[in-house]
């Protein structure tokens, strides 16, 4: 029997497309921190932070290395500016420019209904690869919160999945056995291989991606009115 469902974040339950390459949001970006006595043009604004990423991701020495955006734009403001920033000032100008990459944001359809009835009867848990600077806010503005006791947010751990350390952390949290745990993802190479990998079941949500040659899923919906007696099957 079943006693944890696990849930991925971005991609499964909030359908959202970002764009980080734009420029009209450097230049936004750059015009609010000018307010700030922050100089920076838009064109080093994005230069910068991309090349913060990459050296993040350099200097780590994880297999599967994650970065805090938190600590990207901490460097920055500091960098940049001319007096000691607050966590909350940083946050915002975090918060701000993710704002202005959003292109799409809301959840997929019978979200809401599908948790309101797992919660019932299942302990839900959640593991994302996302930077909690945005996700926290995030489910928060959407409703997600409140079903999910435990959140496990890749950026403050510095690794990402499919490091079979989140899932396993994931289910000590929720005291329950692999066997007894089901993940639900969209991302075979991180979500379906770090979950099988932790001797989880998985069901993949419709993907773009190929399953990984190695590791299958148990089941596979496409539409959230399907999930409860998939669940229930298994």
């Amino acid at each position: 029997m079943k006693k944890g469902i696990v849930f991925d974040l971005y991609g499964t339950l909030i359908d959202i497309l970002t764009d980080e390459v734009d420029p009209w949001v450097y230049s936004t970006l750059s015009r609010y921190l000018s307010y700030r006595d922050i100089k920076i043009a838009p064109k080093e604004l994005k230069k910068t932070y991309f090349e913060d990423i990459q050296s993040q991701l350099k200097q780590s020495n994880e297999t599967y290395p994650e970065v805090d955006v938190y600590k990207i734009f901490s460097t920055m403001l500091h960098r940049y500016g001319n007096k000691k920033y607050s966590k909350s000032e940083i946050i915002n100008t975090a918060v701000l420019f993710r704002s202005l990459t959003m292109r799409r944001f809301e959840v997929f359809q019978g979200v809401y209904e599908v948790l309101s009835s797992l919660l019932e009867k299942y302990e839900l848990a959640l593991i994302s690869d996302a930077q909690w600077t945005f996700a926290e806010p995030e489910m928060a503005m959407l409703g997600l919160t409140r079903f999910f006791k435990f959140r496990i947010l890749s950026s403050r751990f510095e690794f990402k999945k499919p490091d079979v350390r989140l899932f396993d952390m994931a289910m000590k949290k929720l005291m329950i056995k692999p066997e007894e745990s089901v993940y639900i993802g969209d991302n075979p190479p991180k979500d379906l291989v770090g979950a099988k990998k932790a001797g989880m079941a998985f069901i993949l949500f419709r993907s773009e991606f190929k399953p990984d040659n190695d590791f299958q899923p148990d089941r596979q919906f496409n539409d959230y009115s399907e999930l409860l007696k998939i669940v229930e099957e298994m």
